[in-house]
């Protein structure tokens, strides 16, 4: 009879075993990538030239739009930028609010630039609100062709790390 209750035992201590190893080796969760495309437009803004620097100004402006993530969620999107133009170069850094229809927030800064080779930068996750308040995270966005005369088109993907994740 003792025999027996320790053959009913052994399989239930091999899983417990192998179920905590499996939670050491697993390290912390993963990341959730958050991969989009928007489309914006300006809807604000100023631009002053540089006095005596031929080509140069410099820009405050605010855009706005919709962002479709490929699991399906929409969000309206708001940037506040400013830029420095060079012709044909230029620098731009601000803040994306990301605002998804059930009433999650993503707010990311951004540091980027344009140049005959392309328009693109990286994301800082910086603030949230619901599912994302005290999130983490880096991204990257980059330009891509689009038909509209007065619109601008972006992918990208945000890896963002949720509280206490």
């Amino acid at each position: 009879m003792r025999q027996g209750r320790k053959d009913m035992l052994r399989p239930i201590i091999s899983r417990a075993v192998f179920a905590a190893a499996g939670i050491m080796l697993a390290g912390p969760a993963a990341a959730e990538e958050l991969k989009f495309k928007v489309v914006m437009t300006e809807v604000g803004g100023s631009t002053l030239d540089v006095e005596a620097f031929k080509g140069h100004s410099v820009g405050a402006t605010k855009y706005a739009g919709a962002a479709v993530f490929d699991d399906g969620r929409i969000a309206y999107k708001t940037v506040v930028s400013t830029s420095e133009d060079s012709g044909e170069t230029g620098t731009y850094a601000g803040y994306s609010t990301y605002m998804f229809q059930n009433g999650d927030v993503l707010v990311v800064q951004f540091k980027g630039g344009w140049s005959p080779d392309g328009n693109g930068g990286d994301y800082t996750v910086v603030s949230g609100e619901g599912a994302y308040e005290g999130a983490t995270g880096t991204g990257r966005f980059d330009a891509v062709e689009n038909p509209w005369k007065d619109a601008d088109m972006f992918e990208g993907t945000i890896s963002v790390k949720r509280a206490g994740e």
